[in-house]
């Protein structure tokens, strides 16, 4: 029995969705995404961000929110509390007690079980980023973009952006992307699926709910998604504005209970305006289009977009009258707001969702994100950027397809160098850490910022030509697991200290980690274990990466001649 086509609001017959195919085709994308990001994935834990969000975690499978001293603060009961939020420690909550239960079970030493706990816990966003391209195929799909061009699109944005990168870390970007894009598609109207549990009102709730409860900082991008609503009943505002209620009664309670105030975010002096000194071109220009952050160097298929984006995200007085009859039609913005089409509310909320990041991270002291790989702060913005690429894919003719053949190929370069070595690695090796400036200096990391020479883009390249070269020959570094560490908060403590409680092992072997591969299956081989295994993992998830992700394009190739 043949599905029945699920119209799409202002699409024609051949736009029609048959949703279990287009589902079918957004679990296959999901499938071969997560296996070629446990490929890839470095398998470990060691920013410092990343290893206070997987403390909390683990503490909070305890019932408790202290966390070990390292880059903490200092609670009013002398406990130490990290400044970020807790949602995604609660989310990844599941994996961490299943990797917690195996790792026990290991007959090992504690810093190996305490490595392989960071093991299994690292490929949390590989699932989330996963599950992220699924739902992109599916909004694209609700968005009139055809099958092919709308796998097209989430091809790109998975393996030609930085968020393959962030897929191997244990930041919070990669929910936040998710949060949204989730947020921004059901505030436009564009829903999740046929069912009555995907409505865009409950879609838009979630994503809202989920961006804000990862990050505060997410809230002026949270209410820029929701700028597609203008001229909307408010019944369609309700969802939104409960999940942002409940994200911001959720920071205060943990608040409260961190510092005993719902006031304090943790992020001191950073969370106020006098943490916003650079000048606004500076940072916009730096976020955009430096050589070592510029968003349009890191993701060189949104160069696709503009054109349409600028010419059609604003909405104007003359617009064709809305099929939606649930839109409030009325006066001026409203009345050109209340007609726009789904397409056109998602084109102005995705720049008003740019506009709103430039903004805030713009004047901001620590606007490139360091240390981290690419325009760490413009990652959520990403997949709402991408529906534009999918549209002028959709829309464009075969120039437009050659164009995104290109820039497809140069977005994969830029993201191989830096899933293959560690940008940790990398900004070490440039001389950039440790730090020789403090963070709030004009001429922080300025050349690795703005001066092409030193872009990392080049810098990894380098890098891992020079490390697989050494592996191939067998000239990899021999690294040995440290027995103990400080914890380097202590007063005196020297940064050697630091690190070798965070990155579990010795100052030596942090040397010979410039010249690893940042793959688990390396990082294995360099501990000593058989090489011939590791190999034949690999190359097994090597083979069904690949299978997965033909069978994801015959789907969606079925899906576009049903």
């Amino acid at each position: 029995m043949t599905a029945k086509p699920n119209p799409v609001p202002g699409a024609g017959p051949s736009r029609a969705i048959r949703w279990p195919a287009t589902r079918d085709v957004a679990r296959r994308i999901a499938v071969a995404a997560a296996l070629l990001f446990a490929l890839t994935g470095g398998g470990r834990i060691v920013g410092s961000d990343e290893l206070a969000m997987f403390e909390l975690s683990r503490a909070l499978l305890h019932g408790d929110l202290a966390v070990p001293e390292g880059a903490t603060l200092v609670g009013p009961d002398g406990r130490h509390y990290t400044k970020n939020a807790a949602a995604q420690a609660i989310v990844a909550l599941p994996l961490v007690a299943g990797v917690e239960g195996v790792a026990g079970m290991l007959p090992s030493d504690a810093p190996r079980r305490e490595l392989a706990v960071r093991f299994g816990v690292s490929f949390f966003n590989a699932i989330v980023i996963a599950i992220l391209l699924g739902v992109f195929y599916t909004v694209a799909r609700r968005l009139e973009v055809g099958p092919r061009p709308a796998f097209a699109a989430t091809v790109l944005l998975g393996l030609t952006t930085p968020l393959w990168v962030y897929a191997k870390s244990f930041m919070a970007e990669p929910l936040q992307s998710l949060g949204l894009l989730l947020a921004l598609a059901g505030c436009a109207g564009v829903g999740g699926g046929s069912r009555s549990s995907a409505r865009p009102e409950r879609m838009a709730g979630l994503g809202v709910f989920l961006a804000v409860s990862v990050k505060l900082s997410m809230l002026p991008l949270a209410l820029a998604c929701m700028t597609p609503l203008a001229g909307r009943p408010w019944r369609a505002w309700r969802a939104p504005w409960l999940g942002l209620t409940l994200a911001l009664a959720g920071h205060a309670v943990y608040n409260l209970a961190r510092f005993g105030t719902v006031f304090e975010t943790g992020y001191g002096t950073q969370a106020t305006a006098s943490a916003y000194t650079t000048p606004l071109w500076v940072g916009i220009f730096g976020l955009l289009l430096s050589s070592g952050k510029g968003v349009m160097w890191f993701a060189p298929a949104l160069w696709l977009a503009l054109p349409r984006w600028l010419a059609g995200a604003l909405p104007f007085a003359e617009l064709p009258p809305s099929r939606d009859p649930d839109v409030r039609v009325s006066r001026g913005w409203g009345r050109a707001a209340a007609a726009m089409t789904p397409v056109q509310r998602v084109r102005f909320g995705a720049l008003a969702v740019a506009l709103a990041a430039l903004l805030l991270y713009g004047s901001f002291q620590h606007w490139a994100g360091d240390g981290s790989f690419g325009p760490r702060y413009l990652i959520p913005v990403l997949p709402s950027a991408f529906l534009i690429v999918a549209l002028a894919l959709e829309r464009g003719g075969r120039t437009v397809r050659r164009w995104a053949w290109t820039l497809g190929v140069l977005g994969a370069l830029v993201q191989i160098g830096g899933v293959g070595v560690y940008f940790g690695a990398q900004m070490r090796e440039a001389g950039d850490y440790p730090y020789t400036l403090p963070l709030e200096h004009p001429r922080f990391m300025s050349d690795s910022h703005f001066n092409p020479r030193f872009t990392p883009i080049v810098d990894h390249w380098r890098m891992l030509i020079r490390n697989a070269g050494e592996l191939v020959r067998g000239q990899g570094p021999s690294l040995h697991v440290a027995t103990r560490g400080t914890t380097g908060a202590e007063e005196g403590a020297s940064p050697v200290a630091t690190d070798v409680s965070r990155i579990g092992v010795g100052a030596e072997d942090q040397e010979h980690l410039l010249h690893a591969l940042d793959f688990w299956w390396a990082y294995l081989a360099y501990a000593g274990f058989a090489r011939a295994p590791l190999a034949a993992a690999a190359l097994l998830l090597a083979v069904l990466s690949a299978w997965a992700w033909r069978r994801a394009a015959h789907a969606a190739r079925r899906e576009a001649e049903a």
